[in-house]
Formats: C-alpha cells, sequence, structure tokens
C-alpha cells in the first residue's frame, strides 16, 4: 500500500510522539490535523523529512531530540506551519542551520525557542526572532557565534519575557537592542566566554532576575541596572575583570536576592532593608570596608549570609544585629584571624564555618542560637577536642565534622544531642574513638552516621568485629568509603 493512502487513517490525529524507533526509514507524509509533534532518537533524518512534508501545516508544538543525520529543518517546514508556537531542538550533533532558504517573518506565532546541545549551528537567521517570542533558550551551542539583532522597525522583541544563555564560547556580542525588549522579566547569560558586553543601557521595569556568571572577558555590568527597578534577585559571579559594582539605590526596594564575586571593593548596601539573601565569592580585597560593613549592619531582613573563598578577608564585622539571619555559610576564608561574634542571632538554623587561618584557636560563641539546626565546622588543626560549647546546641538535627586532625577521640557530651538525626565525620585522619556506648545510645534520633576518610576510626567501626562497633550497631543506616549497609531492623 502507498504510503498516501495510508495517511488517511489518521485524519484526526493532533499528538504524535515517536521515540526511540532506532530502524524507522519512512512514515506518513499527510497528518492533517497534527498539531504536537516530538520526534527523539532516530538514527535517520529521511522519516522525520518525510513526515514535516510540504503537506504539513497545522503544527504548533514541534520538538526535536537526538536526530542524528538532521543538519536543518525541511526546507517550508517553518513557513508551511504558520501558528508554531513552541520549537525545541536538542543535541542534534549535525545540526547546522534552522533553515536552508531565507525567510522574514514567517515564525509571526512562535512564543518559545530552545535550541540545545547542538554543536555545529553557527547564528540564528533573521526572521526566526519575531515580535511574538516570549522565550529564547540557547544552550551549549558551542559554535553559536551570532543572534541576529533587535531593530524598532522590526518590532522589537516586545514580548521577550526569558532570555538565556549558556555556554556558547563562540559568541562574542549580544543583540543589540535588548532596550527594546521592555516585557523581560528573566535574563541568564552564563559561560561565554568571549562575551564582552551586556548592551542593557536604558533598564528593563520588569526584569526580576538578573544572572551573569563564568563570563571572563566582561569588563562591567550592564550600565542600566538603575532603571530596573523590579529586580530581585542579582547574580554577577565568575566574571574577574569586574571588579567593582554599584547598586543603585533605585533597588533598595524590589532586590532580595544579590550574589558577587572577584570584587575588589563591596558595594554599599545601606537602606536595602527587603534584601534576604547575600553571597560573596573570591573577593581579592584585605578588608571588607567600612562602608560596606556600617551597611551589612542595616540589613534587616537578611536572612542567609554567604561569604567564601575569599582568601585576603582578615576580619569580619559584628553580625549581632542581622536577628532575621536563618543561614551564615563563612568558610574557605583562609586569612581570617578573627571570627564575627554569633551571640544573640536568634533565628539562625544552619551555620557553616571553617578553613581559616591555620593560627586561629577560638572557637565562637554559641549563646542565644537556641534553634540551629545544622552545623558543618571545616578544618580546624589547632583543636585538640570539639569545642564544648557545641553540646548546648538542643535543637542540633544535623552535624557535620571535617578535617579536625588534632582529634582523636570525641566527648561524652556528644550524648546530649538528643535530637541529632544526622552524623556525618569527614577526613578526620587521627579520629580513633567514639563516645561511650552509653553516650551514644542517648542518641535515640540518631538515624544516618557516615564515617569518610577517617581511616583509623573506620578500621574500629568494623561491623561485628571493632571495638567501635558495639557503639554504632543500633543507627540504622550507615555507610563509609568502604562499607555501606543498612541495620534498620534494630531498634532503639
Amino acid at each position: 500500500m502507498e504510503v498516501t493512502e495510508r495517511a488517511v487513517v489518521f485524519p484526526c490525529l493532533e499528538e504524535l510522539t515517536l521515540k526511540s524507533c532506532f530502524q524507522l526509514r519512512s512514515a506518513p507524509s499527510h497528518f492533517p490535523s497534527l498539531k504536537k509533534l516530538v520526534i527523539e532518537a532516530v538514527n535517520s533524518s529521511m522519516s522525520m523529512a518525510s513526515i514535516l512534508s510540504n503537506k504539513l501545516t497545522t503544527l504548533t508544538h514541534l520538538e526535536i531530540h537526538n536526530v542524528q543525520g538532521l543538519t536543518c529543518l525541511p526546507d517550508g517546514m517553518l513557513e508551511n506551519n504558520k501558528n508554531l508556537s513552541f520549537l525545541k531542538i536538542e543535541s542534534c550533533s549535525e545540526f547546522t542551520c534552522i533553515a536552508h532558504h531565507g525567510f522574514e517573518y514567517c515564525c509571526s506565532s512562535l512564543e518559545s525557542l530552545l535550541i540545545s546541545w547542538c554543536r555545529k549551528l553557527r547564528y540564528l537567521p533573521d526572521g526566526l526572532l519575531t515580535p511574538s517570542l516570549k522565550k529564547l533558550n540557547l544552550l551549549f551551542c558551542a559554535n553559536l557565534e551570532s543572534i541576529p539583532d533587535i531593530t524598532p522597525s522590526g518590532g522589537g522583541f516586545t514580548s521577550l519575557q526569558i532570555l538565556s544563555i549558556i555556554h556558547c564560547p563562540q559568541l562574542s556580542s549580544l543583540p543589540k537592542g535588548l532596550e527594546y525588549c521592555t516585557s523581560l522579566e528573566k535574563v541568564g547569560i552564563q559561560r561565554c566566554s568571549k562575551l564582552t558586553a551586556i548592551p542593557i543601557t536604558q533598564g528593563q521595569p520588569f526584569l526580576g532576575e538578573l544572572y551573569i556568571r563564568d563570563c571572563p572577558e566582561l569588563s562591567s555590568p550592564p550600565s542600566g541596572l538603575e532603571y530596573c527597578t523590579s529586580l530581585q534577585k542579582l547574580d554577577i559571579t565568575g566574571c574577574p575583570k569586574i571588579t567593582s559594582i554599584s547598586i543603585h539605590s533605585s533597588l533598595s526596594i524590589s532586590l532580595r536576592d544579590l550574589s558577587v564575586s572577584h570584587l575588589e571593593s563591596l558595594p554599599t548596601l545601606r537602606g536595602f532593608t527587603f534584601l534576604s539573601q547575600l553571597k560573596i565569592r573570591e573577593c581579592t580585597s584585605p578588608q571588607i570596608g567600612p562602608e560596606f560593613s556600617a551597611s551589612l549592619q542595616t540589613l534587616i531582613a537578611l536572612q542567609e549570609l554567604r561569604i567564601s573563598c575569599c582568601p585576603n578577608v582578615e576580619s569580619i564585622p559584628s553580625l549581632d544585629k542581622l536577628t532575621s539571619l536563618s543561614l551564615l555559610q563563612i568558610s574557605y576564608c583562609y586569612g581570617l584571624t578573627s571570627l564575627p561574634s554569633v551571640v544573640n542571632l536568634s533565628s539562625l538554623k544552619e551555620l557553616e564555618i571553617g578553613r581559616f587561618w591555620e593560627e586561629l584557636e577560638p572557637f565562637p560563641a554559641f549563646q542565644g542560637i537556641p534553634h540551629l539546626e545544622s552545623l558543618t565546622i571545616d578544618g580546624w588543626p589547632k583543636l585538640k577536642c570539639l569545642p564544648d560549647q557545641i553540646q548546648y546546641l538542643t535543637s542540633l538535627t544535623s552535624f557535620w565534622i571535617l578535617s579536625f586532625d588534632g582529634v582523636e577521640a570525641f566527648p561524652e557530651w556528644l550524648g546530649n544531642l538528643a535530637t541529632l538525626e544526622k552524623l556525618t565525620i569527614q577526613d578526620c585522619k587521627n579520629l580513633m574513638y567514639l563516645p561511650s556506648v552509653k553516650a551514644m545510645q542517648r542518641l535515640n534520633r540518631l538515624h544516618t552516621l557516615s564515617i569518610i576518610g577517617c581511616p583509623l576510626l573506620r578500621e574500629r567501626c568494623t561491623q561485628e568485629s571493632g571495638p567501635e562497633w558495639p557503639k554504632i550497631r543500633l543507627v540504622p543506616f550507615m555507610h563509609s568509603k568502604s562499607f555501606l549497609f543498612s541495620i534498620s531492623s534494630h531498634t532503639h
């Protein structure tokens, strides 16, 4: 029977998915009602070309995944399907272009365009990006060099809400005219190693999230940030040539989440009373700076503060006024010679500290943080025992101890942590002894014990024969680098 005769079997078919049809060589060429087509893991583009023939005119949704040999969409496919609103092309290793012939505004209904893992794609043609477009994602296109400019005469991208460009290392510039995208809500630019500028000069009144990450040639942030008065999340990290950022006071009401890295001086945040998350990484200055320190005290809504991998920082200002803080991380700051006070942080639930100046001995006081649930302490080589003040953290459910090389035995008071559910001991190379059996039995909520990179303790915890085994045999789930087992049949 001819293919054209068989096609009438599907006169009402609206959705078709072809998946993992590795031997498929031909298919019907006429689906008069087809709206959604998904083609995935087909070894030949021949069958797809048959389906996407000139007879197909009703598509609104097209997804193409991992079609071997596909270099471009069949001629006329976009022109014929004028109602196409969703187009996704993914993991087509030979895909070089959308279509062979130029076309202008033929995709007048296109709202979402997603292209990813098409390593031979070099450009997007004019006419594909039309005023109807709401979402544009270009991901892991290793040879993508250009994106069409946006012009007012062409209607701009007046509907564009989401722009995401990730790992396009040959892309040296974004399209000119982004200021005409007046509906933008989220922009993410990441791992574009040749990108030198972000052309947002007049701001975007509806832009709520801006992520610029790992763009090593980018020398300055967008100049129109002060006009982005709806901006809630700003992340400019992994861009070492951006050494300073000015956060304009016009953002003080909207900004909720700020992440920065590689700065020589930190921005002043005085008056940003709604900021709830602040992350600072890989900043080079030895001093936090008096202006930033003073403004830090005014962040009364701050719930999450992370300061990490700042090797030259010697001190951090007091945090006592940050009474809304629920998460605090200060880690991998090897020049830090003193710790800020963490007294009276009554809302704090998660604390991660460690990897400071190797001669640092004092451990922070823990008074006034009754609700702490998770504690991570990392790399305190001068200490010979766990700090006694930890025993008063009566709400602790997770405790992670890393690189306490001077500790050979854990104290009996560990059994006082009656709420503890998860205990992780990692890279404590001289640790041999856990608390007594009686103390360990008081940890009646402990359900997970992890021992990683502790060779002496691991050997002593050998199942059934190790001297520390009786102390841990009732823990429901235990694992280490060398053993993984469950003892869920035991009860406390």
